[in-house]
């Protein structure tokens, strides 16, 4: 472990001590098979309705922010993170939101958006459809630069995703453009 100098404050060297010791058993974690990892995130992400907020941020946020074994975890658990950036409150949606947009390769992106099209599909049979889910699943693709995906799900649900927080149709134009233009 590094050592740090006697002139830093207690708190600090007692941060630096905690943060080190978390890294080294994330990474210890993160060397386990992917059975494992799968078996630990689904314990936590299958019951997620059941979870206080608190506990769904600290999960969320471990996938959103912890480099070492972000893409191959991630995608152990990909469809149940995609239905939780769809049907999850605004805070925890945002973290696996960020979470899932780690995933670089086209295919996952693909697969997350397909799985996306299916969730709202659910949602719109519904007697009464959520309109969260329809905002999340634009913010979702919006995230994931899914450029085609994201104009066909804007023009189809446009309705519903302006129901829940108000997002008009300028604004997903604009969200539309930035998509055109580029990364």
């Amino acid at each position: 472990m590094i050592e740090f100098g006697k002139d830093h404050s207690p708190a600090w060297l007692e941060l630096m001590s905690a943060y080190q010791i978390f890294r080294a058993r994330l990474f210890d974690w993160s060397r386990e098979p992917d059975q494992v990892k799968q078996r630990d995130l689904l314990l936590e992400l299958g019951s997620w309705e059941n979870r206080d907020l608190n506990r769904r941020t600290l999960v969320a946020d471990l996938l959103r922010s912890a480099e070492m074994w972000d893409e191959k975890a991630l995608l152990l658990v990909q469809k149940e993170l995609t239905a939780i950036a769809l049907q999850e409150q605004e805070v925890i949606a945002a973290f696996v939101r960020m979470a899932l947009s780690k995933l670089k390769g086209r295919s996952e992106r693909l697969a997350i958006a397909d799985e996306v099209l299916r969730l709202v599909a659910e949602e719109e049979g519904k007697a009464e459809p959520d309109p969260v889910v329809f905002h999340n699943g634009c913010l979702l693709l919006y995230d994931l630069h899914c450029e085609a995906e994201f104009s066909q799900y804007a023009d189809r649900y446009g309705t519903l995703i302006e129901q829940a927080y108000g997002l008009d149709e300028k604004g997903l134009a604009d969200m539309k453009k930035t998509l055109s233009a580029g990364p």
